[in-house]
């Protein structure tokens, strides 16, 4: 028996036992209010899908369900996922028609029995106690959306990421605006949801799409937990989508999306709202001129976002504040020049 084997094993004894001590209520609860449904699309990952479904398998809370959706995986991914389904009867395997990532988390949103959804990528891993210290924080709260840290991992070093100074609670309105801006990421995978705020289908486009999704789920909260505790393990690596040169045009039609969604549901003023977008598309004119990319071509992505930002002009220098004011004034005057100077 191999080693993964044995540890298998031995976490669902512990479980078992934990679960005739407490009743199979390990914080006061039914069963049915306390499973969590892991939902972690596959696709040509075999290098680390171990260590991520590893990751799962030795929480310290136990009642959880894993749910890999393989994207019809080339690798030996598929072989992988069907082998842990054997090994742990709370782990499903579904084999998807190629359709992307966004896709598959929304077959997993379906078939998900738990009353709580967590997203992971099938190449990172999180902390052993990341579903208990989610789970603790969101009843100790009584909030809708748990969020924590990140470690990004590199090749030979780990960086720590909290996005609050302190542990707090806020409401709909704080954390929207928080994540609209972009002081929080819109990386899902850092937060447990409420089944009931999950509404609205994952965004199908070929990279973030849960920049397109996130603040939507975010406008159905109540409140939303805030901890400074980092429990995710975001892997490096250059072969990822969110680390080509190409991605940035996806996110002009997600702005444009999202400036539409805000003011359908009323969740802020038009004008601020304006603001909000002309501030997200000049830092993105800014990150893509200074990749290290062909010059023609960040030329000709500030010239796109020149045109795409004209719609929501005019807007204050008091509201941009100078450096933006400066960089707006730059990109509308020449792009060439931008690219340069920025």
């Amino acid at each position: 028996m191999s080693l993964s084997s044995v540890l298998v094993t031995l976490n669902n004894l512990f479980c078992a036992w934990k679960s005739n001590r407490y009743g199979i209520n390990l914080i006061e609860m039914k069963r049915e209010e306390e499973l969590i449904s892991i939902v972690v699309p596959v696709y040509n990952v075999c290098e680390y899908l171990d260590t991520c479904v590893e990751s799962v398998i030795n929480q310290t809370y136990c009642l959880w369900e894993l749910i890999l959706i393989d994207d019809e995986s080339t690798d030996g991914s598929s072989k992988k996922c069907d082998e842990w389904s054997l090994r742990d009867k709370r782990i499903q395997v579904v084999h998807n028609q190629h359709c992307g990532p966004a896709s598959a988390r929304n077959v997993g949103i379906r078939i998900a029995k738990g009353d709580y959804l967590y997203f992971m990528d099938s190449d990172d891993w999180i902390e052993p106690d990341a579903m208990e210290f989610m789970l603790t924080g969101m009843h100790d709260t009584h909030a809708d959306i748990v969020c924590c840290g990140i470690f990004f991992d590199y090749p030979i070093h780990s960086k720590k990421k909290a996005y609050v100074a302190r542990d707090c609670v806020l409401s709909r309105e704080e954390a929207l605006k928080m994540i609209i801006t972009g002081s929080l990421p819109s990386y899902l995978p850092l937060m447990l949801w409420r089944r009931d705020v999950v509404k609205e289908p994952y965004v199908d486009v070929p990279c973030y799409e849960d920049y397109a999704t996130g603040y939507k789920w975010f406008a159905h909260a109540r409140s939303v937990a805030m901890f400074t505790t980092a429990k995710y393990h975001y892997i490096q690596r250059n072969g990822s989508i969110l680390h080509t040169n190409r991605k940035d045009k996806f996110l002009i039609e997600i702005y444009h999306n999202r400036h539409e969604y805000i003011l359908q549901h009323q969740l802020m003023d038009e004008a601020d709202s304006r603001v909000v977008t002309v501030k997200n598309f000049i830092k993105l004119a800014k990150d893509f001129a200074r990749k290290k990319i062909d010059r023609e071509e960040r030329v000709a992505f500030a010239c796109q976002v020149r045109e795409n930002i004209s719609r929501y002009l005019p807007v204050e220098f008091r509201q941009l504040g100078l450096k933006r004011w400066l960089r707006l004034q730059l990109l509308e005057i020449s792009p060439s020049l931008f690219v340069r100077i920025v």
